[in-house]
């Protein structure tokens, strides 16, 4: 992967504990190496986020918990998938804004918080989900961000997700398992900038492992090199990664 103006390092000569990662699909590399990283509101996050940032997770604990949350999510959005994104997104969108009004959001959320329960129960919604989150990770790659707090970010900002009328049970069951839904504050492994950032160039450094950029073969390389235990920590990764028979025994 060639690129003029952002720097390439191995993942193996980084300090990663407390590095802020950022992935993204491959083909937006072109222009991150032109234009830096510009704050926006993604398909994922229509409905939900209000203002436009960008998402980083501090540490390859961050990176397992972000991604154990992704394949949590994805699993919770299979009911309201429609065919292509002139229909999901929008109708994606209104069950989100329905789930926020005003009174009738108790409701609601029972109704969501039963069928979000049943969808963790029903094995092909979780193969499905597990089928998506392969083709993310293996069309995706890791950056590291040179952030500075107080100028990119701060530490005491406010999630604006949990900060809504979302029921915390329904936020608990897509959340990663090291939330702290009792405060409106980022947690550590969904992390973002301030509004309307953007990161150029020399602020962002494209991680690699040997001749790899695949955002798999690094996420494999951080597990096989932790003492976190994963199963404990992350267990729908866990369970992601044993369905693909990607853990080393």
């Amino acid at each position: 992967m060639e690129v003029k103006n952002i720097t390439i390092r191995d993942i193996q000569d980084i300090d990663t504990q407390f590095s802020f990662f950022h992935y993204t699909n491959k083909n937006n590399i072109e222009s991150i190496d032109k234009n830096g990283l510009i704050s926006k509101i993604g398909d994922s996050a229509t409905g939900i986020e209000i203002t436009e940032k960008i998402f980083f997770a501090i540490g390859t604990k961050g990176v397992f918990s972000i991604f154990d949350s992704w394949i949590r999510w994805l699993i919770a959005k299979r009911m309201t998938d429609l065919p292509g994104k002139r229909a999901d997104i929008p109708f994606y969108r209104f069950c989100t804004f329905i789930m926020r009004l005003p009174i009738i959001h108790h409701f609601i959320a029972i109704i969501v918080n039963l069928v979000v329960w049943l969808e963790f129960k029903f094995k092909p919604f979780k193969i499905k989900s597990f089928k998506i989150m392969k083709e993310i990770l293996d069309n995706s790659c890791f950056l590291i961000l040179d952030l500075e707090e107080g100028i990119h970010f701060s530490y005491k900002d406010i999630d604006e997700v949990k900060n809504q009328r979302f029921n915390k049970k329904l936020l608990k069951m897509v959340y990663a398992r090291q939330n702290k839904m009792i405060s409106k504050k980022m947690d550590y492994w969904n992390m973002h900038t301030f509004s309307n950032v953007t990161i150029p160039p020399n602020k962002i450094t494209l991680i690699k492992l040997n001749d790899s950029y695949n955002c798999l073969d690094i996420l494999l390389w951080m597990i096989e090199n932790t003492k976190l235990d994963l199963k404990v920590l992350s267990p729908y990764l866990y369970e992601f990664l044993d369905y693909y028979k990607l853990l080393k025994k």
